[in-house]
């Protein structure tokens, strides 16, 4: 037998999952701009599980990495993007709009001491920087990039890849504040399908 607190939850959640089948977006193009769940998004590319997408704004304040690492696995913004932004994705969009996927903490100076890791709401690579800075044009101030400069086994588990206003790779500490421009995949499932452009 459910209590009434049960059942207001769960009719909470039917009416998310109604929502989120009634509200379908239009396929976008590689360097368009999507609003989803309140925020600008641009798409960088269309992968077979979705739409890899990056905030074209930033989100909220200017935010520390840390407080004592380096290591994205275990960084309070990591904690912070997968609670909290993936939530308010996920009350717009219903569950299953976001797709988990895996982040490569390869350094900056080859080691891969940190690994991999798989996140729902997470930060863009340095190598994924290059590969889509031509659909990033230059902001007006510092924003964080997951990729560790080197890793404790180097005597290093401060200093963090950043992207500048002009757009150059630099090095900053994790307790320092940059902006944060979070990274997901939107599933395929949140845009219209080839029959419903018919």
């Amino acid at each position: 037998m459910m209590t009434l607190k049960e059942f207001g939850e769960k009719l909470k959640e039917l009416n998310q999952a109604y929502s989120a089948l009634k509200r379908k977006y239009k396929k976008p193009k590689t360097g368009e701009i999507i609003e989803v769940a309140g925020m600008k998004w641009r798409v960088l590319d269309k992968l077979e599980e979705g739409y890899l997408v990056i905030a074209d704004e930033f989100y909220g304040k200017d935010r520390e990495f840390d407080d004592s690492c380096n290591d994205w696995k275990s960084s309070d913004l990591r904690l912070k993007l997968n609670t909290d932004l993936r939530k308010k994705i996920e009350d717009e969009l219903g569950k299953g709009s976001l797709v988990w996927f895996e982040r490569d903490l390869f350094s900056l100076d080859g080691q891969t001491e940190y690994g991999k890791c798989k996140d729902y709401v997470s930060l863009i690579t340095v190598d994924e920087y290059r590969k889509y800075r031509k659909l990033l044009p230059n902001t007006d101030k510092w924003w964080w990039t997951l990729t560790p400069c080197s890793t404790s086994c180097n005597d290093d588990s401060r200093w963090i890849a950043v992207v500048s206003p002009s757009g150059n790779i630099i090095n900053d500490g994790y307790g320092n504040c940059s902006g944060v421009r979070p990274v997901c995949i939107f599933s395929s499932s949140i845009f219209e399908s080839e029959e419903d452009d018919e």
